[in-house]
């Protein structure tokens, strides 16, 4: 069965995802989250109860967090690329900058994201 990523493109969590996917040829139907969509987002609703995205299914597995997501193409769905090193400490110090961009950087980065796709009257100074 092919994957299911449920994703939108302006989400940094997800284009992560994405770039694992494409990066080893891992085959998957992407499910867009927008609201022209409905039918994604009712069954999007029901995959991920606090509405966070990416949301990935295999089968009847759901795999929440874009990081967690990543390793489980790794160790399911593996290609060429490996994305987290087999070294403990190196893969340690790929967890830690990976933590430290999504806390520190690019949830920062998102707001600027959001507010630009805002309506220009409602948009923050």
């Amino acid at each position: 069965m092919t994957l299911q990523l449920y994703a939108h493109p302006f989400s940094s969590y997800c284009q992560k995802v994405l770039i694992a996917l494409y990066e080893n040829d891992v085959p998957f139907t992407l499910r867009m989250l927008e609201p022209s969509e409905k039918r994604n987002l009712v069954e999007f609703a029901k995959l991920s109860p606090m509405a966070r995205m990416p949301v990935l299914v295999d089968g009847e597995r759901v795999v929440l967090e874009s990081s967690v997501i990543i390793e489980y193409l790794g160790l399911y769905h593996p290609g060429p690329v490996t994305l987290v090193p087999a070294d403990a400490k190196a893969a340690l110090e790929v967890r830690m900058l990976d933590r430290v961009f999504d806390n520190y950087i690019m949830g920062q980065m998102q707001k600027f994201v959001f507010d630009r796709i805002r309506p220009e009257n409602v948009r923050d100074a």
